[in-house]
């Protein structure tokens, strides 16, 4: 194993780590419980947790996917998080290096990760999250300034258009829409139009699959997440899929 390879690995489980706390923002947000002060606790007996219960994967296999103390069945989802975190950190690393926008790419990959649970669990996810992004971007323009015009449009290219969409149809939430502004003036033009068009094909994907199990057309269904995908996929590939399309008209 080469040494990135092995910087990647050790990342892969530093993000896992962080993606059992990204558990725990994802279960007390929505209730506005504390998550800086207080232990972590079962969710079904509210058993305080210790040390044993907390390492991330692992003690989910260990104890069988059940509570060591009430023994109620712990959800996969869970871990699913936390390995979830762990590639999306891993990925940020071989993509950027050894470089300040690893970071940054990590901050996005958690701030979204939380976005797109806490939209799934309640259908809306609080602004803070899109004053996140902002702030990375405002810090990736420090450390690699752009060009400001190019920033400024990739923020209104696509939360314009969505705005007066659901003005006149009411298809998109206004916490989506900040969302897109925000991102971009971290992705800037033409690469928040790549987040975009991937999340709509996502967002495709589910409805017809919905569709298909006979939900009806009116069926409420959270499209941060999908946003979400869009938005990590742009910061990592943007350009390689920009340039992959136009292929299809350059000759």
């Amino acid at each position: 194993m080469n040494l990135t390879n092995l910087i990647a690995l050790f990342i892969f489980i530093f993000g896992t780590i962080i993606g059992s706390f990204l558990n725990v923002l994802i279960y007390r947000i929505p209730l506005k419980l504390d998550f800086v002060k207080g232990h972590s606790f079962c969710p079904h007996c509210h058993h305080g947790l210790s040390a044993l219960d907390l390492f991330p994967v692992f003690s989910f296999l260990f104890l069988k996917g059940k509570c060591r103390y009430c023994g109620e069945k712990i959800s996969w989802r869970y871990p699913l998080i936390e390995l979830l975190t762990g590639i999306l950190f891993a990925l940020s690393y071989l993509r950027f290096g050894n470089t300040w926008m690893s970071l940054i790419g990590m901050a996005l990959a958690a701030d979204l990760v939380v976005l797109s649970m806490i939209d799934i669990d309640t259908m809306e996810f609080d602004d803070g999250f899109s004053i996140f992004i902002v702030i990375l971007a405002i810090l990736a323009f420090v450390i690699h300034p752009s060009n400001l015009m190019f920033v400024l449009l990739g923020m209104f290219v696509i939360s314009i258009p969505m705005y007066i969409l659901a003005v006149l149809t009411g298809g998109f939430g206004g916490a989506d829409i900040k969302l897109m502004g925000a991102a971009g003036l971290l992705l800037g033009f033409p690469n928040i139009i790549v987040a975009f068009f991937v999340g709509v094909i996502c967002g495709g994907i589910q409805a017809v699959f919905l569709l298909k199990k006979g939900k009806d057309k009116k069926t409420m269904m959270p499209f941060g997440p999908h946003l979400a995908i869009g938005i990590f996929i742009a910061f990592l590939a943007a350009q390689p899929i920009l340039d992959w399309y136009l292929s299809f008209f350059i000759s």
